[in-house]
């Protein structure tokens, strides 16, 4: 009968080639699902600063609305959210603006990577 020792060097050899593949398993997952986690992270962050655009968009709207019917001479602002009111980085700028009867809002969103921009109207 054969007893091993646990300092036998075919089952070190052994638990460092199963230590190896496993590794090599691990490093495959992660390279292949990584970069598509970083999309998808990356298409969340754009859709929740789209829903926040709206958001700003639809109450820019309501407020100047309401500022021109108490004042007849309001022709606009201009605003920003900075870090501190959003759950991501970068800041909106919103501008409203009335003429010929009807508004404007143009959004900004400025980060460190560049900017975005959208311009809608209404009657």
């Amino acid at each position: 009968m054969t007893s091993f020792s646990r300092n036998d060097p075919k089952r070190r050899g052994a638990a460092l080639l199963i230590t190896l593949v496993l590794l090599a398993f691990i490093g495959t997952v992660v390279a292949v699902t990584l970069p598509q986690i970083l999309r998808d992270r990356q298409e969340v962050r754009k859709g929740l600063i789209r829903q926040q655009a709206l958001y700003l968009l639809d109450d820019a709207f309501r407020s100047a609305g309401m500022q021109r019917q108490s004042d007849s001479e309001f022709s606009g602002e201009t605003f920003t959210l900075g870090l501190d009111h959003q759950p991501f980085g970068g800041e909106f700028q919103v501008t409203t603006k009335y003429q010929d009867d009807h508004f404007a809002v143009e959004i900004e969103y400025h980060d460190g990577k560049g900017k975005m921009i959208g311009t809608w109207e209404r009657d």
